[in-house]
């Protein structure tokens, strides 16, 4: 192995989900128990304290740490664009959003692994 991973559980990517970003707004691509990626358009400072808002899904929030954000140039068949990728780092999630936050992260791991058996009976 030529590095140490850094990341403390599984990630799984997601479906374009909207999310806040403290008061940033953005998607989440991807999410794991201890951490996420949100791409956005308005810039954040890396360490800085934020919390990561799910408003379509309940309005629970999770208290989290900016460990570091990139400028990325995403690109579409007609266009790019500059946006904003941010690695997040959770906090300790209040008790009373623990239940939620796990059903939703089972919810996001059931999905991709539908797709994935999906994709495997195509091929």
């Amino acid at each position: 192995m030529a590095g140490k991973e850094r990341r403390q559980s599984e990630r799984v990517p997601t479906a374009s989900i909207p999310v806040q970003l403290s008061d940033v707004n953005g998607e989440l691509i991807d999410l794991s128990l201890s951490g996420a990626a949100v791409v956005h358009r308005s810039p954040v400072r890396s360490g800085a304290a934020a919390t990561l808002i799910f408003p379509s899904h309940g309005g629970f929030y999770i208290p989290c740490n900016v460990i570091r954000s990139v400028v990325q140039v995403r690109r579409t068949d007609s266009s790019s664009e500059y946006v904003f990728r941010s690695a997040i780092q959770f906090s300790p999630i209040p008790s009373e959003q623990q239940d939620l936050f796990n059903e939703f992260l089972q919810m996001q791991m059931d999905a991709l692994h539908a797709k994935q058996r999906e994709a495997g009976e195509r091929e």
